[in-house]
């Protein structure tokens, strides 16, 4: 995957003025009256993502013993978000905001590859923890199935909105030319929008569970949910988790990957109480560099973990089917059982599972 725009080791640029008018035009009517007005724009957080990785075989994994899920379905819906508008920066053109969201989910039919269509749902073990997964700057949720799909498999039901502006399929679907850097950043400054995407993804699959003609009836815990994200989706998910800006006090714990404390959200990062926090990084990362992570963990509160990956770049741990994928997937299984979950530490080995010799090593506050 190559990173096609600048990268990360600067998160903003100059003031541009034309660029100024059309975000303008993105802020929501909902936005809290503490964040200031766009005055400058991000540079490009994740590379384009490549298909062909989530496509790929997952390993064969052995399910529990009695666990009725053995692979993974998925449902998709158009969320409409009333009372926000949704400004297209290449034409001017608004409506009403809305998106198409994905959702993961246990299935009782073997699926070793890609997910299956409203597959049939393994209920016996539900209702499951939610997590909702905001993806980064044009990539869309379908890159991370890797990932995605190793939680539903551990029972896990995700939710991941294909966002209005900011998605691959949006700056394909509207013709952005990611070397037009100023259209291509008002794309991208969408991201200060997504924590209200993440809060109505987490509203739709609450009615989606009550709905007995969707196959997510009764099968989700909207009383435990996780937040997750990558890159631009990294920054969106600490902002809607631990941000005064857009915190939602619905999510319980939040796993930053590859991501950063971004300034134009406003408010203030890590207020209390804390938010159980998990950050994973890639140590060869140079479109996210590896200080901008560790400024997260160094500045939130316990309790919180740290996996740095030993060599990876910015998407492969979390796009590919390869050792560091399984090493976030472990830590991030073991932190989502301690936090949403309520499993002792001795039996998930929060502390130690990251520990991995050439591959990650972990770092943890638990106190």
């Amino acid at each position: 995957m190559q990173v096609s725009r600048p990268a990360r080791s600067t998160l903003l640029v100059g003031i541009i003025g034309a660029v100024v008018v059309l975000i303008a035009a993105l802020f929501v009517a909902n936005r809290p009256a503490t964040t200031p007005a766009r005055l400058s724009v991000p540079t490009a957080t994740t590379a384009p993502g490549d298909s062909s990785a989530a496509n790929s075989t997952p390993p064969v994994t052995s399910q529990s013993t009695g666990s009725p899920i053995r692979g993974v379905g998925e449902y998709s819906t158009t969320v409409i978000e009333d009372g926000r508008i949704l400004c297209v920066p290449s034409t001017g053109a608004c409506s009403t905001r809305s998106y198409l969201l994905h959702v993961y989910y246990p299935s009782t039919k073997v699926t070793p590859a890609h997910p299956v269509v409203d597959a049939s749902p393994a209920t016996s073990g539900s209702p499951y923890p939610l997590i909702v997964f905001a993806a980064g700057f044009d990539v869309d949720p379908s890159n991370y199935l890797p990932l995605i799909s190793g939680w539903v498999r551990n029972g896990y039901v995700v939710a991941a909105p294909r966002f209005p502006l900011s998605s691959a399929w949006a700056i394909a679907h509207y013709g952005v030319n990611l070397s037009d850097t100023e259209l291509a950043d008002a794309f991208e400054s969408d991201m200060l929008n997504q924590p209200g995407d993440m809060r109505a993804a987490i509203a739709e699959v609450s009615l989606l569970s009550q709905n007995p003609s969707t196959p997510l009836t009764t099968l989700v815990n909207t009383n435990e949910v996780a937040a997750a994200g990558q890159s631009d989706g990294g920054d969106t998910t600490l902002a809607f988790t631990d941000n005064t800006c857009c915190r939602d006090t619905a999510v319980k714990a939040a796993i930053i990957l590859s991501g950063a404390e971004f300034s134009p959200y406003g408010g203030e990062y890590f207020p209390s109480p804390p938010m159980p926090l998990m950050v994973a990084q890639g140590t060869a990362d140079t479109v996210n560099p590896p200080g901008l992570s560790t400024q997260i963990y160094d500045q939130a509160p316990a309790p919180k973990v740290y996996l740095q990956l030993l060599g990876a770049d910015h998407l492969e741990a979390y796009t590919q089917y390869n050792a560091y994928e399984n090493a976030v997937l472990k830590t991030s299984l073991a932190f989502l059982a301690t936090y949403l979950r309520g499993a002792p530490v001795a039996v998930t080995h929060l502390t130690t599972i990251g520990n991995i010799p050439n591959v990650g090593s972990e770092q943890a506050d638990l106190s």
